[in-house]
């Protein structure tokens, strides 16, 4: 018994002296908890979302744990803290209302993105964000009523000053219990959180928003501080100018001069579909249609690594190699990338971008504007309209997209993102024509069939209007899967599919030429490092930039070969596994230490 009184008596002492920074931890929390629920809530799983709100307190406790060790202004300290915090989230606040982003550290050295939101912050305040100060307003007014009953407390219990082993085992237990917090989300290692999260919204989500913004910060400060030697940016330069693919001269070399291009990356298309048919009914019938007056490449190779679809958006556009154990987009998304945009603009085109998800997605807002693209229009810039899957419906995003790449300056490039096609592959009556009942295949395949049969149809339909807006003949028009749907191997009418082969390396690539009808299917294996160079190749436009893959119509007398992980390789000596192993680090070089421009020199 008197242990036990002794106890409570330490446990006692110890909140007396810490009840501000307990109150603070447990407000921030709420604040945490608020913000994630109805501000920035994505559609992610419930148990993902919760163990973004635990870790949201946590770090609201680790944030104030350094107190426990404060005796001397202790509470000045934790109300400035609590009022930090407070203003960051009010910013945050507003700054997701404008732009459905959360504001980063590299905002700084990149103001443009930032230009439009002046004129503009008066009517984006909702006098709820106030609310984001009441902990501390209240605090405030209370503290010298508060000071006196806790110091009347002590003194009334005998009460003395708290054991500083008792801070040091609360540290200990929020800091076991923040790092547990971590690991439900498959973190087993801290650069993990560092390099593999996605944009600052869904680290929020993850991880709750002060995280975010502490690997936010952590990201830019790397970044910054991170160089090669002189020697080895000569190193790198000496080689990648003895490495650059050259651009042969082939039949269809520039023969689609000053054209539009539009090229539309389908989600989850894997080549299985195409030509394929369930209950005696194609698929993919309009682009089954395309495939057949076009070059088709069936087997195409899809490279991603830790950044997913966004990596499909940084091969395509610049045929350099994704790292695999970082994002690119949203670790080096500030890089001055060579790439497809960058060259077609200095020949007088427009290069706009169209997706219908939030634009701060994989951090595309600031790795498309690297990447050269003039506008991107997002989530924001479409009319509300219903969601499938992830984001606005393709048909809505489809029609709209159709409009803008009417009006956007002509000769245009125009990248059109699809998102329909995206897990959880749910069916709802928009996507629903196949018949499939979804009880006679594995989990998701149904859902996955109606869905991208719900996609080919929008297709259809964006291809009429833009026949009937005068774009689609005359223009060089390429559709691909960005990767192959994540599912278990099945049967389902002619498709037979089995992820463990070589299907589950193969996307379509579809080209359609100008003006041409003649189509022909492509027996030779490619991967999205050669969108970029056929692309080139096709328009005529010449460039000494570092390229990983060639035109898939080059004459050159390189064979193409296969390596051990069915990715083709177009240059180096004839091992291929050392190229493509030597190919991969010098493009991961170039990436992490921002050596773009130091190539062109």
């Amino acid at each position: 018994m008197q242990l036990f009184k002794k106890t409570m008596r330490h446990i006692g002492a110890f909140a007396c002296d810490q009840y501000l920074v307990i109150f603070f931890v447990l407000a921030v929390g709420i604040k945490l908890y608020f913000f994630n629920t109805y501000v920035t809530k994505l559609n992610w799983s419930e148990s993902q979302y919760n163990y973004g709100i635990v870790c949201g307190y946590l770090s609201s406790a680790v944030i104030f744990s350094p107190l426990l060790f404060v005796r001397r202004h202790k509470n000045k300290i934790a109300i400035i803290l609590a009022f930090l915090i407070s203003l960051l989230l009010f910013i945050d606040a507003i700054y997701y209302s404008y732009f459905a982003a959360l504001p980063t550290v590299g905002l700084f050295s990149s103001i443009g993105q930032t230009k439009d939101i002046g004129p503009a912050l008066w009517p984006l305040f909702r006098w709820q964000y106030l609310l984001y100060f009441i902990d501390v307003i209240l605090i405030v007014i209370a503290i010298r009523p508060l000071g006196r009953f806790i110091k009347n407390f002590k003194a009334k219990h005998n009460l003395k000053k708290s054991n500083i082993r008792i801070s040091w085992g609360v540290l200990a237990v929020i800091l076991a219990a923040f790092w547990m917090s971590l690991l439900p989300m498959g973190i087993d290692k801290l650069t993990d959180v560092l390099n593999k999260g996605y944009d600052t919204v869904s680290t929020s989500q993850f991880y709750g928003v002060l995280m975010a913004h502490v690997i936010d910060v952590y990201r830019f400060i790397d970044e910054e501080t991170t160089h090669l030697s002189s020697s080895q940016e000569k190193a790198l330069s000496d080689w990648a100018k003895a490495n650059k693919p050259a651009q042969t001269t082939n039949s269809l070399t520039a023969m689609a001069k000053g054209k539009n291009v539009i090229m539309i990356q389908v989600e989850s298309l894997g080549g299985f579909v195409i030509n394929q048919k369930v209950n005696d009914r194609e698929v993919t019938p309009n682009l089954n249609k395309l495939a057949q007056i076009s070059q088709f490449y069936p087997n195409d190779r899809f490279l991603y690594g830790a950044g997913h679809t966004s990596d499909t958006d940084f091969v395509a556009n610049s045929s350099y190699f994704p790292l695999s154990d970082a994002a690119v987009f949203v670790r080096y998304g500030r890089d001055d990338f060579t790439s497809l945009p960058k060259n077609l603009i200095a020949k007088g085109y427009s290069a706009f971008a169209y997706h219908g998800y939030n634009r701060n997605f994989w951090n595309r807002d600031v790795a498309f504007e690297s990447l050269g693209y003039q506008k991107f229009y997002a989530a924001n810039n479409y009319p509300k309209g219903e969601k499938i899957n992830m984001g606005l419906n393709d048909g809505d995003f489809l029609s709209k997209t159709a409009e803008y790449i009417k009006d956007q300056p002509k000769p245009s490039l125009s990248y059109v993102v699809t998102l329909s096609s995206h897990v959880p592959f749910s069916i709802s009556d928009k996507t629903k024509d196949l018949g499939v009942n979804i009880n006679d295949y594995p989990d998701q395949v149904g859902g996955y069939l109606e869905n991208i049969n719900y996609t080919d149809r929008m297709l259809g339909n964006f291809f009429a209007k833009l026949k009937s807006e005068g774009l689609y003949e005359d223009s060089l028009i390429l559709v691909y899967g960005d990767h192959n749907p994540v599912l278990p191997a099945f049967s389902a009418g002619t498709i037979d599919y089995n992820p463990e082969t070589v299907q589950g390396k193969e996307v379509p690539l579809i080209i359609k030429l100008p003006n041409k009808t003649d189509g022909q299917t492509h027996d030779n294996k490619g991967t999205h490092l050669d969108i970029m160079p056929t692309v080139l190749d096709l328009l005529g436009v010449k460039t000494d930039q570092l390229m990983f893959g060639q035109s898939l119509f080059t004459n050159s007398d390189k064979a193409l070969r296969v390596c051990s992980d069915q990715l083709a390789v177009f240059s180096g000596p004839n091992n291929c596994e050392s190229t493509l192993l030597d190919e991969k680090t010098k493009a991961g070089t170039i990436i992490r230490y921002n050596q773009f421009n130091n190539l062109k020199k």
